[in-house]
């Protein structure tokens, strides 16, 4: 098991959602983030392996790729089908939680889970990532 904190890549272009994602998991979690909407940037972090799991907002209205607007679930499936960065997980946010929006979500992009903005549940959003991050083998099982 790796001896270091892991890393939260927070893809938000809403600067109130990023803050609270990145303050939760810093405060809650305690686990490490950085935050960024741009697809290079983003690309660029997942291929150096910089970031442990992704927390990727689907509806993203200013992220470019290569001359065109992308969203979340182009930028998810940019993602896995790099063999470089197909294996660090992904966690949708999405306000889009009517029935069937999360598993056509999931389906589309690849993502590994999914969560529904805005979070009510603080804890119960901390220990979702955790939960990833535990099954990746990102951070020990808990102890007891």
């Amino acid at each position: 098991m790796p001896d270091t904190v892991p890393k939260v890549l927070v893809v938000e272009d809403d600067r109130m959602n990023s803050y609270f994602f990145e303050l939760t998991l810093q405060k809650k979690g305690r686990l490490a983030t950085t935050a960024t909407d741009d697809v290079e940037d983003i690309l660029r972090l997942a291929r150096a392996k910089e970031v442990d799991l992704i927390l990727l907002d689907v509806t993203l209205t200013n992220s470019r790729y290569q001359g065109r607007d992308v969203d979340g679930v182009e930028i998810a499936k940019l993602l896995k089908s790099d063999p470089a960065t197909r294996s660090i997980p992904i966690l949708l946010a999405t306000a889009h939680a009517l029935k069937g929006d999360r598993e056509n979500l999931l389906k589309l992009s690849g993502a590994e889970d999914y969560v529904s903005k805005p979070i009510t549940d603080a804890q119960q959003f901390v220990d979702k990532v955790k939960s990833m991050l535990r099954a990746a083998g990102k951070i020990e099982p808990p102890r007891g």
